[in-house]
């Protein structure tokens, strides 16, 4: 019995090392990819703005990864702001970090202001953590990850 255990235990541990060895090993990207995800960002605003004013989802899909859960919290939260009219633009947007894989996918924190009008009205500031995946020649956003104001 006490072997099983022992054995267990083992297998067990040799399980967590091996799935913190999937974790991804992030490095600080190079200038041009810097640049290159700079520019996506602005462009995916500038689409997510023109998204929910023109009340066409269209213009913003060709910056989400296709049929990801961030798709679809950005199909969601669309429909939810074209219902009450409200548009989100971004005012300012500031990449602080930039960090990358070995299997080019980028990790991206910006730093926003976003200013509502509409049903909701109003300035935000936030930050955000924003995951890229390579797809042709440019990205496609897979996932986000909210900062809690500090």
């Amino acid at each position: 019995m006490q072997k099983r255990f022992i054995t267990l235990t083992l297998t067990l541990i040799l399980i967590g090392l091996i799935a913190a060895c999937d974790d991804p090993e992030w490095s600080e990207s190079n200038e041009e990819t810097a640049l290159k995800v700079e520019e996506f960002m602005g462009s995916f605003k500038d689409a997510w703005y023109e998204s929910l004013t023109s009340q066409s989802f269209r213009p913003i899909e060709e910056y989400l990864y296709p049929n990801s859960q961030f798709f679809h919290m950005k199909r969601r939260i669309h429909q939810q702001y074209s219902t009450q009219r409200v548009i989100e633009e971004t005012v300012r947007l500031d990449i602080s970090e930039v960090e990358e894989t070995e299997d080019g996918e980028i990790r991206v924190t910006v730093e926003e202001e976003i200013e509502q009008s509409g049903a909701q009205t109003g300035v935000e500031e936030r930050i955000r953590t924003y995951y890229l995946h390579p797809y042709q020649d440019t990205y496609r956003v897979t996932s986000m990850e909210r900062h809690s104001e500090e």
